[in-house]
């Protein structure tokens, strides 16, 4: 498996470590384990860590918008940060965070701690 779901009980934060190659069916998988543990945590917050996913088909086959994370279980009063490498899909991020309107409590970000930050607000 190439991927990692853990909860951050010292945080309060449920972890999605992803590495390699996405599709939707892992997505999918992976989604339905994070929200199981943050439902038996009472766990709201969700740190979605893509800064080692391939992402040869770019930033907006993350499957993250809106409707995609209600899709997979997410609620609209979870907190949800994403975190991608810059240098792999660097002319996306800023295209891509202009469209976090659409869902409030989702954000992009490149640096892993500036997102447990905001998580932690």
């Amino acid at each position: 498996m190439d991927y990692k779901v853990s909860f951050l009980p010292s945080k309060g934060i449920v972890k999605i470590k992803n590495e390699g190659r996405l599709s939707f069916h892992k997505v999918r998988k992976y989604s339905a384990e994070a929200t199981k543990l943050g439902h038996l945590n009472r766990c709201n917050k969700y740190l979605i860590d893509h800064s080692d996913t391939d992402l040869e088909h770019g930033i907006y086959k993350l499957h993250t918008d809106g409707g995609a994370l209600q899709q997979f279980g997410f609620m609209n009063n979870d907190r949800i940060a994403i975190v991608i490498s810059r240098k792999k899909d660097g002319h996306f991020f800023e295209e891509r965070k202009a469209q976090e309107a659409k869902w409030c409590s989702k954000k992009y970000f490149s640096d892993i701690d500036k997102a447990i930050e905001w998580l932690n607000r």
